[in-house]
């Protein structure tokens, strides 16, 4: 880890990685913020299970289409087009916020915006990256790019819950248009290495695009696991979208505890992460798969019967936990059985499943819980998690090859 973090020392990368972590700061912070003035406005479960919803759709249109974008105009163009997209959504939800003419639709609206802006950013930004660094030092870019991402999951929530409680939502939504001001004018400043439009290449990628659905309709061990995920990913989303109102009518608690709730969750997920690598060495993926799945739907299960802060959190601990093992091991199987010159695409198509359950699946149980309640539209949940076990025998975990 030590040649990772030699990298701060160039100066082009430590201001990026700063501005980037200031970005993932600023979106958690925007989301934990847009769920908890949803509460305010209404206790439709539907309309704020919408607000994940909002966000995670685009990624499911727009996905692949971003990407080639990305290729052919530019990765330095989109990534500051992306930013100065989202600045504007922003900064319009902030307007409306401070007139106090904000309103629910307005509000989805905005977010929704700022979710296709996300599309192309998430398109942009690691082939950037790319293009700033030699190739041996691109493992420890990657390396520390997750860092920022884990640093804002877990200290994101809390500190945004102190903000909206002290100050209001436009303090957070401030703060995510500084952050795009940030990285606008770091990225504007940082020269690349080897960036190149090509323009005339669609078609071939058109064609590729063709051969990896033909080789994913093909192998089971590359669509078992997308099928997994979906499964596990619908019911994930659902939970997760329908926390706000279980904080805020269940267990009484306001945004800081919210954000709380999400801090538990994040160090789970941030820990999985982090203990992977040792778990792996000593247990197979499709038994440590099979542990997670039946532990998350168990924790699940417990945040749906106990309305307690400290067991609530303790659940959410233990599912987020369990959450991120089965993020590394649907991610590990695609690449492992995925062709080598077909792993961009397939990580394109598993994109699609993952977003697009999360958008399914926030939207789906937030209209259940309209008809049945939050708290047994978790326990729904946490039932249909456990169903994937039923997936296990069918599409095992790939077996790597031996060397």
């Amino acid at each position: 880890m030590a040649g990772e973090y030699a990298l701060f020392r160039v100066r082009q990368f430590r201001a990026l990685w700063a501005a980037n972590l200031l970005s993932n700061f600023g979106l958690v912070m925007l989301l934990l913020g847009a769920a908890w003035v949803m509460t305010t406005m209404t206790s439709n479960p539907l309309l704020v299970s919408m607000v994940q919803t909002a966000t995670s759709l685009p990624f499911l249109i727009l996905g692949i289409p971003a990407g080639i974008m990305s290729d052919l105009h530019g990765h330095r163009r989109l990534l500051l087009g992306a930013h100065t997209w989202m600045l504007l959504g922003v900064a319009g939800l902030a307007v409306l916020t401070f007139r106090d003419y904000l309103t629910a639709g307005w509000l989805l609206t905005g977010l929704a915006f700022i979710g296709i802006g996300l599309v192309f950013q998430q398109a942009a930004w690691k082939p950037f990256l790319h293009d700033l660094l030699p190739p041996d030092q691109l493992v420890g870019a990657i390396s520390l790019n997750s860092l920022s991402n884990k640093l804002a999951q877990v200290a994101g929530p809390l500190l945004g819950g102190v903000l909206v409680g002290v100050k209001g939502a436009i303090i957070v939504f401030g703060t995510r248009a500084l952050s795009h001001l940030v990285m606008m004018a770091v990225v504007r400043r940082v020269p690349t290495q080897g960036e190149h439009t090509n323009a005339g290449a669609f078609g071939e990628a058109a064609a590729s695009f063709a051969d990896g659905w033909r080789s994913l309709r093909a192998s089971r061990d590359l669509y078992g696991p997308m099928i997994r995920c979906a499964v596990f990913m619908l019911p994930c989303s659902g939970m997760v979208a329908l926390l706000p109102l279980e904080a805020k009518l269940n267990i009484q608690t306001e945004v800081i505890g919210y954000g709380g709730l999400l801090t538990a969750l994040a160090v789970g997920t941030v820990s999985a992460v982090t203990l992977m690598p040792w778990l792996q060495g000593r247990v197979t993926m499709n038994t440590l798969s099979s542990l997670a799945l039946g532990g998350f739907s168990l924790a699940v299960l417990g945040v749906s019967q106990w309305d307690s802060m400290l067991l609530d959190a303790s659940f959410l601990l233990v599912a987020g936990l369990c959450w991120g093992v089965l993020t590394v091991a649907h991610q590990w199987a695609v690449q492992t059985a995925a062709p080598s010159s077909q792993r961009g695409l397939m990580t394109s198509f598993y994109t699609l499943v993952l977003q697009g359950s999360l958008a399914a699946g926030s939207f789906l149980f937030g209209l259940i819980a309209t008809q049945v309640g939050v708290s047994t539209t978790i326990l729904i949940c946490g039932v249909v998690a456990g169903s994937g076990l039923l997936l296990v025998r069918v599409y095992p975990m790939p077996v790597p090859q031996a060397a």
